[in-house]
């Protein structure tokens, strides 16, 4: 089965901020950029992602490692009623990532979470095929899911993209499309987690302009964040 299939090879750079900091870097994007189209009229959209790591949590232990090549592997949808999901490989090499991306069947992400792996043997798209050498090789499962709410803007050129995830929060569940999971806070109210993202080159004028709120860059892994949260 053949289907929708992207391979996005960018830089990544992400920062803890503060409310304060949210409200005034917000006003320089907003005259910067445009809203993304997703948030439609509510200014936001919401994200469940699903990770899988190995027995021996070996995609845990590379980030707490600080190893720079390691990757990611997770099922994502973006409401509970999807019955298209994302199949996604998020490789990491310095600031730079390689997101490999597959969309898939609801009941082929169920087929997955459930450790039966036939279903992805079905496509002949290379995400498919990589993650299913992953998932049998080296006895992945699902570990934990992470909820958050997504204020994105976007500038076409470059491909830059600037999010605000608010509202992190998790739970040790395999259960995606299940909207009574008892998801836990994992990062304070007043914090957030701003990502920016472009291909080669960030535009100097937008560079400068967020320069002004004197942010430090953090190594940050929702994945993690939530696994040590619910430790």
């Amino acid at each position: 089965m053949k289907n929708n299939l992207n391979c996005v090879y960018r830089c990544e750079k992400k920062f803890y901020i503060s409310v304060l900091e949210y409200y005034y870097i917000k006003q320089l994007v907003q005259a910067l950029m445009k809203q993304d189209p997703h948030m439609e009229d509510k200014g936001q959209y919401y994200v469940r992602s699903l990770y899988f790591d190995s027995v021996d949590n070996i995609d845990y232990y590379s980030k707490l490692s600080g190893i720079e090549e390691r990757k990611k592997l997770r099922l994502r949808i973006y409401d509970i009623a999807d019955t298209a999901v994302k199949l996604e490989i998020k490789n990491r090499y310095g600031d730079y990532i390689e997101k490999e991306s597959l969309t898939i069947t609801k009941e082929a992400a169920l087929s997955v979470i459930n450790g039966n792996y036939s279903y992805l043997e079905t496509y002949t798209d290379s995400v498919a095929v990589k993650a299913l050498n992953i998932m049998t090789g080296k006895l992945y499962k699902p570990k934990v899911i992470v909820d958050y709410d997504r204020e994105a803007y976007v500038y076409p050129e470059h491909n830059v993209r600037v999010t605000f995830d608010k509202y992190i929060r998790g739970a040790f569940s395999d259960r995606l499309f299940d909207e009574n999971i008892g998801m836990v806070p994992v990062i304070r109210e007043s914090v957030m987690v701003m990502e920016v993202k472009y291909d080669r080159v960030f535009p100097e004028f937008i560079k400068q302009a967020m320069s002004s709120a004197a942010i430090q860059y953090s190594s940050i892994s929702k994945y993690c964040m939530v696994r040590e949260a619910l430790a």
